[in-house]
């Protein structure tokens, strides 16, 4: 993977969305990635004569034959020719190339920023080439780290400049190597400039996808990482899904400050701990999944309603021996997988829902009530609320859960 601009590798593996991209690019086969000349952890540029198109093009081929590749695919996000400059000059040495949203010439960018000073000229491009994510506050700030570690102030000025005064064409004659041009309908590189792009090519391919985003760390990558696969093997070949249905399981232990306090210290940490063991064998049970203890309490995926209903109880009924009380909220929908975490509206929601219960109460959307139609769960009370900082009106419903077989005949 060739990268755009001065985005450090070290950094990519931070960003959700450039992380996607490179995983999806991982499974197709070995991944190699590396910093060009100037960015992040390579040398900085000794020779500002020569052109720096032309210096990074070594750098590739220089890495190429560093890790006895084989004839790789080159897929490149630089929009500067570095790629196409390689597999004219060296056509033995490249298998395939992929280019991502590539320029006919260096004028697009001249006209749009030549005048800019520096800050502008970065505020410019970053508000050009990620419309989707311009606005997202915690990619504002990956995006000023990466800018940070990528280059100093100075040396980024200098290779932007050089890449705005680079008057050759970026498309040299000559180039045989099997090509796939990607374009976005309506990102900053024009139709036009990539069409032109890939007629210099000569049986290379064209395919257009929607969305403005110029670089595969903004907007959505499968489709890249899909054309990419296709072009590459054959068939289609994409890691799992970023958003996974699934239900959404809070639990929190009722009054657990006053229990701490009179408890104690020691003691209280092992009754922690026993709830911890408790909520993680109720949830490997039925496949579910413990993304994390939340102090007093434990947030969970599980793969079905039914089965969060039941790992709700599963957990009262094994603390219950223990003298503790839990609440409950579940919801169910799309989540948003970051690592070892999740996010997304529906987390918000079950965990407002689990707010609004009472103690030992199991409570769950309209969505659940749905899910689990046929499966003769029983809810004995309907509420409307409105839950902090999610819009509209709530209907929520409070399970009447059965004993279950491993407490009948006790007192409860």
């Amino acid at each position: 993977m060739f990268a755009g601009m001065f985005f450090p590798m070290e950094l990519l593996a931070e960003d959700r969305v450039a992380a996607r991209f490179m995983e999806g690019l991982a499974s197709l086969g070995r991944l190699i990635v590396f910093d060009k000349r100037g960015v992040g952890l390579s040398d900085p540029f000794t020779d500002w004569e020569r052109s720096a198109r032309e210096q990074w093009a070594e750098d590739l081929v220089a890495v190429v034959e560093a890790v006895g590749s084989d004839r790789p695919t080159v897929v490149s996000w630089d929009p500067m020719g570095v790629a196409r400059s390689v597999a004219a000059r060296h056509p033995e040495l490249i298998g395939r190339v992929v280019l991502v949203n590539p320029l006919h010439s260096a004028k697009l960018l001249a006209r749009q920023f030549g005048g800019a000073s520096q800050d502008e000229a970065v505020s410019g491009m970053e508000k050009a080439a990620f419309p989707s994510r311009i606005n997202e506050v915690s990619f504002r700030e990956w995006l000023a780290k990466a800018g940070r570690s990528g280059a100093s102030p100075a040396n980024a000025g200098r290779m932007w400049q050089a890449m705005l005064d680079d008057a050759g064409a970026l498309t040299p004659e000559g180039i045989e190597t099997p090509t796939l041009v990607i374009h976005r309908r309506d990102c900053m590189a024009p139709e036009k400039s990539a069409r032109a792009v890939a007629a210099a090519i000569p049986g290379s391919d064209f395919v257009q996808l929607p969305g403005a985003d110029m670089f595969p760390i903004s907007g959505d990558v499968d489709d890249l990482v899909a054309e990419v696969a296709r072009f590459v093997t054959g068939s289609v070949n994409l890691p799992a899904p970023e958003r996974a249905l699934a239900a959404v399981l809070f639990t929190d232990l009722v009054a657990s400050t006053e229990r701490a306090t009179g408890e104690g210290d020691r003691k209280w940490r092992d009754l922690l701990d026993a709830h911890d063991a408790a909520a993680r064998r109720c949830v490997d049970r039925v496949g579910g999944h413990v993304v994390k203890y939340t102090g007093d309490g434990v947030l969970a995926l599980i793969p079905s309603a039914t089965c969060a209903l039941q790992v709700a109880r599963s957990i009262g009924d094994a603390l219950a021996e223990q003298g503790l009380e839990i609440r409950a909220g579940i919801h169910v929908g799309d989540v948003d997988q970051r690592g070892d975490d999740v996010s997304g509206i529906v987390v918000n929601v079950a965990a407002r829902i689990m707010s609004q219960a009472e103690a030992g109460e199991i409570l769950v959307s309209e969505s659940i009530r749905r899910a689990t139609m046929g499966s003769g769960f029983v809810y004995d009370q309907t509420r409307s609320v409105e839950l902090k900082g999610v819009p509209d009106v709530w209907t929520l419903h409070r399970w009447n859960a059965p004993r279950s077989s491993d407490h009948k005949g006790r007192e409860r």
